[in-house]
């Protein structure tokens, strides 16, 4: 017998192959009449349409945390950018900046740097090079204390003796100090003399001292501590307006006279832009690095000379730029008015009519001649309290600096001392507030 072949034969292979064509046209109809394809074609749009869409979520949340990253300056800010004539391994400013600052006001360094903070105060950057410091670490609160005196004392001394930075308080009619022998935690709780505790002045000053060590500087509110509130509703503050105006650093504003040293101390805290500062009275050493920084940069010791020539003194003339003027303030008829209502726009502080003294108090900034390295009225105008306490005298330990309006400006120069008591407050004594 013949051997059967097994193999598939050509004609039964395009038999199978027409086959599988036809069933393959009918799939492929059915498909397509299902619009299956097209479907498909719908999900793969809309995948790509939702990545691009997260894409751009992704970018505006990437957008935020930058912004908050500069506005907080812990990274490259734009911020950080408009700062110039800075040499940053003497001074940092922009890592000192607080959070949420709005913007850069002046950033050149030799004209002196100015910010806007989130609750448009304006603060100006006082420099102290980080090459005077002998201490190596943040903490080491004495010896940075020690170098900050040296640095103000040589060559021209603008720390005083019988001042220091020490709190203070009232327990009944005793005055206690830090120093004080057996000082209690009762007595540790008073706040009635500086505006401060015991241990809130204790880490305040040492927050200070660090911060100072670590950015090569502070900064200083660029104008005397306003109300607000005073200004809008155009009045004059007065010996019973208390503490109730909004405490502010900016551009015409009546000062915020009428308090005393712990009440200014309680308007300055207020005046914190976020958790991470604080904001106080000056204490006397920053006052003196203040003096120190604007003689170095806009002349050769003016702040201890005769300040007539850019302060709001009895013997001043000054130029007005804007705001307005109070003529005699201390009477209860005195009334603020425009500078343009003086058709010479100039106020020659001491005037005499009918045998009468007028002095005249100005609002905030309102001469560019008072203006130093970009901080206003820091001679004349306002006394101005301090966290210093006068270590000689028990009845008088509040310590306020400056001149103000009622002087002379070659006796009472902006480095000047004096004091008061805790009680004691008057038009002619306002304050100004630092950001660290």
């Amino acid at each position: 017998m013949k051997e059967q072949n097994k193999g598939i034969t050509l004609i039964a292979l395009v038999i199978t192959i027409i086959i599988l064509l036809i069933l393959a046209g009918i799939s492929i109809a059915s498909l397509t009449g299902s619009g299956l394809f097209e479907k498909a074609g719908e999900a793969k749009n809309k995948s790509v349409e939702a990545q691009e869409r997260e894409n751009t979520t992704l970018k505006e949340y990437e957008d935020t945390i930058n912004g908050f990253l500069g506005n907080n300056l812990s990274g490259g800010s734009n911020l950080g950018e408009e700062i110039k004539n800075v040499d940053t391994s003497i001074t940092d400013p922009v890592s000192a900046m607080p959070d949420g600052t709005k913007e850069v006001v002046e950033g050149d360094a030799n004209k002196g740097i100015v910010i806007k903070d989130s609750k448009d105060n304006e603060w100006t950057w006082v420099e102290v090079p980080k090459t005077i410091f002998t201490a190596t670490e943040s903490k080491q609160y004495d010896t940075i204390k020690a170098d900050l005196i040296n640095y103000v004392t040589t060559p021209t001394n603008y720390k005083k003796s019988g001042y220091e930075d020490e709190w203070y308080a009232l327990d009944g009619s005793t005055l206690v100090k830090a120093s004080t022998e057996n000082l209690t935690e009762t007595q540790k709780q008073l706040n009635n003399g500086c505006g401060l505790t015991y241990y809130e002045y204790k880490e305040n000053y040492e927050k200070m001292l660090s911060s100072v060590f670590s950015n090569g500087g502070f900064w200083i509110s660029r104008y005397e501590i306003g109300d607000a509130t005073a200004t809008l509703n155009n009045i004059t503050r007065t010996k019973t307006s208390g503490i109730t105006g909004e405490a502010v650093s900016r551009v015409n504003q009546i000062p915020y006279n009428y308090v005393t040293c712990s009440q200014a101390q309680t308007l300055a805290n207020s005046m914190k832009p976020d958790t991470n500062k604080t904001t106080s009275l000056l204490f006397g050493i920053q006052w003196d690095l203040t003096c120190k920084f604007i003689d170095e940069k806009a002349g050769s010791a003016i702040t201890k000379g005769d300040c007539k020539e850019w302060g709001n003194y009895t013997d001043s003339s000054l130029t007005l730029s804007r705001g307005k003027y109070n003529v005699y303030p201390e009477s209860p008829t005195s009334i603020w008015k425009p500078f343009n209502e003086d058709t010479e726009n100039y106020v020659t502080s001491s005037q005499t009519s009918s045998n009468i003294s007028y002095y005249q108090l100005l609002t905030t900034g309102a001469s560019e001649q008072s203006n130093k390295m970009n901080i206003y009225d820091f001679a004349g105008n306002e006394y101005e309290w301090t966290l210093e306490q006068r270590t000689s005298g028990s009845s008088y330990p509040c310590a306020r600096r400056g001149g103000n309006y009622g002087i002379n400006g070659s006796s009472y120069p902006a480095s000047y001392h004096s004091y008061d008591s805790t009680s004691f407050r008057d038009n002619f004594i306002s304050s100004r507030a630092t950001l660290y």
